[in-house]
């Protein structure tokens, strides 16, 4: 977690503008150490704030300079952010996670975490840094269905033999789709989804709304045709009018290495989910 906040940190904005709800109680630190733009009124107990994560730039410069007058110089306090630190750490996850990705055997990939039909060899598993760790320990997916970018779901039996049903779903919460909702919308199915509270934050009049009890439609996106956890083009443009130029070239040879996979690829229950360990 330190290593995560400390990149996250020397990667972002001097000027963030978040969203947080705090207790009534707690109001007064904010506002002697935040610059709180907006405050609404949840109810007795709990408020909701819309503020910048850092002290402004100003002050910030005044600490610093009366810090180093009173230290005699002594000690050097500064807050900086590091864009290039934070780019380095991304590309190097990202180079590192890359022959996962290459993998044939992998059927669904995030930022720093995979699903794989093969088992990897136990060098690559375990719980230091830079392992990918088993998050089911042990435990394979029985089945599993991936839409698209944070789009599935899947479910496995636990050691007591009870159907555990785990789904991610961009927009409502994690685990709030039955394992069969995903199955209905893998087939073209639309879900409703009544959500409770949700925040809604302007950067242009530096506001907060509040709407409760939203209904939101689920649907499968297809702005990609997947087949058998393969992508495959929808178009691929002729710049020259030419059916021989190199794209169309291209396109035929991913149509047919996916007709190749269709025959051979491993069943879809044989599932392990591994998660790098940073």
């Amino acid at each position: 977690m330190h290593l995560n906040q400390l990149y996250g940190i020397f990667g972002r904005k001097q000027d963030i503008i978040e969203t947080v709800n705090v207790y009534n109680h707690d109001i007064e630190k904010y506002l002697v150490s935040r610059i709180v733009k907006t405050m609404i009124l949840i109810n007795n107990e709990k408020s909701c704030l819309l503020l910048q994560a850092n002290l402004d730039n100003e002050i910030l410069a005044k600490l610093n300079l009366d810090l180093s007058m009173n230290l005699n110089n002594s000690i050097t306090f500064e807050v900086k952010s590091n864009v290039a630190l934070a780019a380095a750490v991304t590309a190097y996850s990202r180079t590192h996670m890359l022959p996962f990705k290459m993998n044939g055997d992998v059927l669904y990939t995030d930022t720093d975490s995979i699903f794989t039909s093969k088992k990897l060899d136990d060098s690559l598993v375990g719980k230091d840094i830079g392992l990918m760790k088993d998050e089911l320990n042990g435990i394979i997916v029985k089945e599993a269905y991936f839409l698209g970018i944070k789009q599935y779901g899947y479910y496995y039996l636990d050691n007591n033999n009870n159907i555990v049903e785990k789904s991610v779903f961009a927009g409502v919460p994690r685990n709030s789709l039955t394992f069969n909702e995903v199955k209905f919308i893998f087939e073209g199915y639309k879900i409703k989804k009544n959500i409770p509270l949700r925040f809604y934050k302007s950067f242009k009049d530096l506001s907060i709304k509040i709407k409760s009890d939203l209904e939101m439609i689920l649907t499968r996106s297809n702005d990609k045709k997947i087949l058998n956890n393969q992508y495959i083009p929808i178009n691929i443009n002729n710049l020259n009018q030419d059916n021989n130029t190199l794209y169309n070239k291209l396109k035929n040879q991913i149509l047919k290495l996916l007709k190749f996979l269709e025959s051979g690829i491993l069943p879809s229950y044989n599932i392990f989910f591994l998660l790098i360990n940073l």
